[in-house]
């Protein structure tokens, strides 16, 4: 149970910021209690605000009226411009943030250290999962912060998803965390995807490499993705939803960008952001990144689907 005298507020309502949201306010409701929210477009609150959510016209408000703060962003400077207006509103000593972005470890260590300096808590919380996984609280957390920190969030954690995943005391290694589970993720579509075209210009069909990865990797990745790619069915909608080609060259870049600092090789992810780049010059950015299905199908003179 959450404390009833804490205000909690959430920043940032897209396909994955909404059904956290959504989970967050049908738990808090059930206390008595509702959700602070605000997004670029209220219009996307619509729903929140019909379960009894509050509206909140800018961070810098929530932060005002909130102990607590969750946010999803896209990318890292959406989260940097976000929290910058929501530390000019002047939080409380102890208020606590929480972020739930893919973004990059020095990033997160930037804003901690702001956050230090305001007095407040920064705790970083990259989530597992698709909007769908989302919304019926199905998502992972990798969760690094001050222990106190973490301990208060457990509840709303709970709430919202199936799990955490402890990192650290140190808010970047969250990321560092969510940055190496996406290249495994990714790293499953691009092994799928070749070996599929291997064995499809060799005369045995995609549906039955979809059969021997599903009864050979259980588990939700690598069959939910096989079944995807024998399909060939790569657009992302409500009932259909998926990773965009967008968000994969983004966190593929993050995956480079790290492996880089680290000298650390990482000839897969440049395998895999060819064939991302290649998708998004075709037009597919918005389609489910596993579309570089098709990129090696062409590539093997297989005819299009």
């Amino acid at each position: 149970m959450a404390d009833d005298k804490t205000n909690v507020g959430y920043i940032g309502l897209g396909s994955m910021g909404l059904g956290m949201a959504t989970n967050l306010q049908a738990n808090l409701k059930k206390e008595g209690a509702n959700l602070h929210v605000h997004n670029r477009t209220e219009s996307k609150a619509k729903a929140l605000l019909k379960e009894g959510a509050v509206w909140e016209s800018s961070p810098a408000d929530i932060a005002q009226k909130c102990d607590i703060t969750f946010s999803s962003m896209f990318a890292d400077e959406g989260l940097i411009s976000t929290f910058k207006a929501w530390l000019s509103g002047k939080p409380k000593k102890g208020s606590l943030y929480v972020d739930t972005s893919t973004v990059y470890p020095g990033t997160v260590k930037q804003l901690t250290a702001d956050a230090i300096d305001a007095g407040v808590h920064f705790v970083s919380a990259p989530v597992f999962g698709r909007p769908d996984a989302a919304l019926e609280h199905r998502v992972l957390f990798a969760v690094a912060g001050p222990k106190e920190a973490k301990e208060k969030l457990q509840t709303y954690f709970k709430w919202m998803g199936r799990g955490t995943l402890d990192v650290g005391d140190e808010p970047y290694q969250a990321s560092v965390m969510k940055i190496t589970g996406n290249f495994f993720i990714v790293s499953c579509v691009e092994t799928i995807a070749e070996g599929m075209t291997l064995a499809e210009k060799n005369g045995i069909s995609r549906d039955l490499i979809a059969q021997f990865v599903s009864n050979t990797f259980p588990g939700p990745i690598y069959p939910g993705y096989a079944e995807r790619l024998a399909a060939g069915t790569f657009e992302v909608t409500p009932s259909s939803p998926g990773f965009p080609v967008s968000g994969g060259i983004k966190d593929l870049g993050l995956m480079q960008r790290l492996a880089q600092e680290s000298s650390v090789p990482l000839p897969l992810a440049d395998v895999i952001m060819s064939h991302e780049k290649e998708a998004e010059r075709q037009g597919k950015g918005a389609l489910d990144w596993g579309c570089i299905a098709d990129i090696l199908r062409e590539k093997a003179g297989l005819e299009k689907r």
